[in-house]
């Protein structure tokens, strides 16, 4: 599923400022109620670029191939963590 973003002006909302790795939950009643929940902006373009990563791979034509390639890359011995979309959409032709 895609995630999509409504912008709101900050004029029109109170907010604290979220930290780095920190997700602000937002409880309507109890914590069984969330209603919201802030991210810090980075976190934000991390999550949206994870989402978009996750809607290119659903999208594959061949999903069987692409395993197999992402399973190579994890294996290979060089080692590298590679943890961000654009390297991700670069190794397996996406």
């Amino acid at each position: 599923m895609a995630l999509h973003s409504s912008p709101i002006k900050s004029n029109d909302v109170r907010l604290p400022d979220p930290q780095l790795g920190e997700a602000l939950v937002v409880e309507r009643y109890s914590a069984e109620h969330v209603k919201a929940v802030i991210l810090h902006p980075d976190d934000f373009a991390e999550l949206q670029g994870d989402s978009e990563l996750l809607d290119d791979l659903a999208a594959a034509s061949d999903l069987s191939d692409l395993g197999v390639r992402a399973h190579q890359i994890a294996e290979s011995p060089e080692g590298k963590l590679i943890d961000d979309g654009a390297s991700v959409r670069r190794l397996l032709g996406l």
